[in-house]
């Protein structure tokens, strides 16, 4: 099989995770990339030193030229031997890269006149000239009879050039091309088809039909790789993940029978009032256990999750301080590349964290300056991007009864939301204002960003589900959905209207009378 239909069949099988662009594709076009600038600047220095030699050449054989013609030259002159003259620089002529030769002497006594010969085609451009003085020693003084005057070309030196660099570049470009095509095979090999099996295996789980667990179809190494340690994490965590659903469902088939209990005792309730009363204490007292069990058992798998993460993190660490020479850019790219990955699931870590702290603890509740909050937490965004041109109206004097630490968290995420996805516009534009609606105080946070399709506004609010492509958006998934629950415990509801490349707008209510799942009559924006 090869790397296209890898992709291809990947493709296919998870449409939702196949990326616009494969690793496999970046990582070609950076390498072809770097080898052409890499090959062009070479080639181009090997041309320049090809070129400096030849015109050395040239310059050599001007002064062998000076050397050897001019005593003879000066002879001829001195007896205005025009033909000799014009045998000699003819000969000259016949040297390698000479182009035009031409001697012009001086008057000597009155009844001669200047002697011009020249033999050749004279070429102002893209040409070396010499003129060589002609000196003739007579009776022990020392005469200059003429010049001579040399014209070298270098049309043959650029053509050789020419030629060198395309034979070159083709050679080199095949070169590069095949290099790039087998590093892409060796990752794709080595680490991108057990990606894809791992990610398959992730988006068929389910805790009602269970496969086996997850194995990488490759020889086994000899000492386990990142991929075995991930492996073993995801087998971990499904394993923990169903032990706690199977201790769900037995909690909740006890509550089914408990409930038929109660109902059946309903008709002795004067009798068994007292013993009622205790049984209830009791099922609540398991109840908050259960709720303790969730909270720790959510600890535990971010817990587990993060030991292999460091593990994968330190011997990247290890391997760019202690080996960092050793490796080529590339190998450095692929290091830096994995504790990115890493971090980019501890933030998922701790996201997840926050979702499950959000339904757990005590409210306390007091009166909240929410308008003060928007502008502490757009003036921290500000000094993270001062780059940015942002326009933000905040309406004064919105204060709502809640707690403080959860509200602040819920304007984080519903902030820090608008900030980035208007990150594209020149200029951005957010508001927090309310308004009157059914009689209820409505919340609204607006900004100009992409927006998204109101078709897809269900999954807004799902854990993990995100309506943009994490190349172009960073983040988990998780932020909406904890900004719902914290509104649900303070007896509010929240919903977005938008259109796509047309901004956002979410609206929320705090202790909304009508109940949490009521929708809004009115969706304007």
């Amino acid at each position: 099989m090869t790397l296209e239909q890898a992709i291809d069949q990947q493709q296919r099988l998870f449409p939702t995770l196949a990326p616009r662009r494969g690793i496999g594709q970046r990582l070609l076009i950076y390498i072809l990339l770097f080898s052409s600038v890499v090959t062009l600047v070479l080639t181009a220095l090997q041309l320049y030193f090809d070129y400096r030699r030849d015109v050395n050449a040239i310059e050599t054989r001007l002064g062998e030229i000076e050397r050897g013609y001019i005593d003879a030259l000066a002879g001829s002159l001195w007896q205005m031997d025009a033909i000799q003259v014009r045998i000699q620089i003819e000969g000259i002529l016949r040297l390698p890269d000479i182009r035009a030769v031409e001697v012009r002497g001086f008057a000597v006594g009155g009844d001669r006149s200047p002697l011009v010969v020249s033999v050749g085609t004279k070429r102002d451009r893209a040409a070396i000239i010499r003129e060589l003085p002609i000196r003739y020693v007579f009776r022990g003084s020392e005469r200059q009879l003429g010049v001579l005057r040399v014209e070298a070309t270098l049309d043959e030196v650029y053509q050789r050039l020419a030629d060198k660099a395309i034979v070159i570049l083709v050679t080199q470009g095949i070169k590069t091309f095949l290099v790039s095509m087998f590093i892409i095979f060796i990752v794709w090999r080595l680490i991108t088809r057990h990606l894809v099996a791992i990610a398959g295996n992730l988006h068929g789980f389910s805790l009602t039909e269970r496969g086996q667990p997850l194995r990488l179809e490759r020889r086994q190494p000899r000492y386990a790789d990142e991929l075995d340690h991930m492996v073993d994490a995801f087998n971990t965590m499904t394993t923990s993940l169903c032990r706690a659903w199977d201790n769900l469902r037995a909690t909740n088939a006890a509550l089914e029978q408990d409930i038929i209990a109660r109902r059946r005792a309903e008709d002795e309730v004067n009798r068994l009032n007292t013993v009622l009363e205790q049984r209830v204490r009791q099922r609540t007292a398991e109840l908050e256990a259960a709720n303790h069990e969730l909270s720790a058992f959510a600890y535990s798998v971010s817990h587990d999750l993060r030991a292999p993460l460091r593990r994968i993190d330190g011997f990247g660490r290890i391997l760019i301080d202690e080996y960092g020479e050793r490796f080529d850019p590339r190998g450095t790219h692929c290091l830096h590349r994995i504790q990115a990955g890493t971090r980019e699931m501890a933030a998922m870590i701790d996201s997840f964290l926050k979702l499950s702290r959000a339904t757990a603890g005590e409210l306390t509740i007091e009166p909240v300056d929410l308008s003060a909050l928007a502008t502490t937490i757009l003036g921290g965004l500000r000094e993270r991007d001062p780059q940015r041109s942002v326009d933000a109206g905040i309406q004064p004097g919105l204060m709502v009864d809640g707690d403080r630490r959860l509200l602040r968290l819920a304007l984080e995420n519903l902030i820090d939301n608008a900030w980035k996805y208007s990150s594209r516009r020149e200029r951005a534009e957010i508001s927090f204002t309310t308004r009157q609606q059914d009689g209820q105080v409505v919340f609204a946070l607006r900004d100009n960003g992409v927006g998204f399709d109101m078709a897809y506004a269900e999954r807004l609010f799902t854990p993990f589900h995100r309506l943009h492509a994490s190349p172009d958006f960073e983040g988990t998934g998780i932020g909406l959905a904890t900004v719902q629950r914290i509104l649900a415990r303070h007896g509010g509801r929240i919903w977005a209207e938008s259109d796509v490349d047309k901004g956002a707008t979410f609206c929320f209510t705090c202790w909304d009378l009508r109940g949490h799942h009521e929708q809004p009559h009115d969706s304007s924006g």
